[in-house]
């Protein structure tokens, strides 16, 4: 079976297959400091934007094996002060066999993806340590030599990123519509909705649309150019790539 996977596959700490509803085979990847997003400038305006209110409701969608959520984490502790009130990040995830991956506090890290970290000036030591144990998620192509990609290794997280997440096995559409927003909401939906139907993403970011006050963000990731498009037509504005703000 022949699939089409995202580009920089080489620096996954996780791929893995999906069927869309016709059928065809979808692969999809995940890493750390995932590069369609400017972490430190998204991080440094999430912080001055909401400095005034008390605590930040920071929800992941379609988290993974929480490298994003780790990034992100990671972001803010390396050049902020005073970061607790955007932890807990709450991050969910449909699949359950990838969720009990991310509550595991392991994670398989490619050996070309540490170079991020000294890119970035972040002693890669501080926050993963090499584990004794071996991370084997069911259905993850990353160790298929066919694809070759360099074998990954698995780290211990440490708890200064276990303790400032909570993974969840959950539906998005459920938590959208029971979250209640105080213009402190940051929605980090990045490169999932593409893959739904078109009635699905119009129900999605209508809902967004609803639920989320003025001031409030919605993140998404370098293959939702379409969902960018819709969001604009929904009340959001753009304040950085793949950042959007209610309006």
């Amino acid at each position: 079976m022949k699939v089409s996977f995202c580009p920089y596959i080489h620096f996954c700490s996780n791929t893995r297959v999906y069927k869309t509803e016709d059928g065809n085979p979808v692969g999809t990847y995940t890493r750390l400091f995932r590069a369609d997003l400017d972490w430190e400038r998204f991080t440094d305006f999430m912080v001055k934007h909401f400095k005034d209110k008390e605590n930040v409701q920071f929800i992941q969608f379609a988290s993974s094996d929480g490298s994003e959520a780790y990034t992100q984490i990671i972001s803010l502790l390396e050049k902020h002060k005073n970061t607790d009130k955007f932890f807990p990040i709450k991050a969910y995830d449909i699949d359950e066999e990838i969720c009990n991956a991310s509550k595991s506090g392991l994670l398989n890290i490619n050996i070309t993806d540490k170079s991020k970290f000294n890119e970035h000036g972040i002693d890669f030591k501080k926050y993963f340590q090499k584990s004794d144990k071996e991370l084997n998620i069911d259905g993850d192509t990353l160790k298929d030599t066919d694809l070759q990609i360099k074998p990954s290794k698995t780290f211990k997280v440490s708890k200064a990123l276990t303790d400032r997440v909570k993974f969840q096995n959950a539906d998005m559409f459920d938590i959208l519509r029971e979250h209640e927003d105080n213009s402190n909401t940051v929605i980090m939906c990045r490169n999932v909705l593409f893959f739904l139907s078109d009635r699905e993403i119009d129900h999605f970011t209508t809902l967004a649309a609803c639920k989320l006050k003025k001031g409030s963000l919605f993140i998404t990731g370098e293959h939702d150019t379409k969902i960018n498009e819709i969001l604009e037509t929904k009340g959001f504005i753009r304040v950085m790539p793949n950042v959007y703000m209610q309006s």
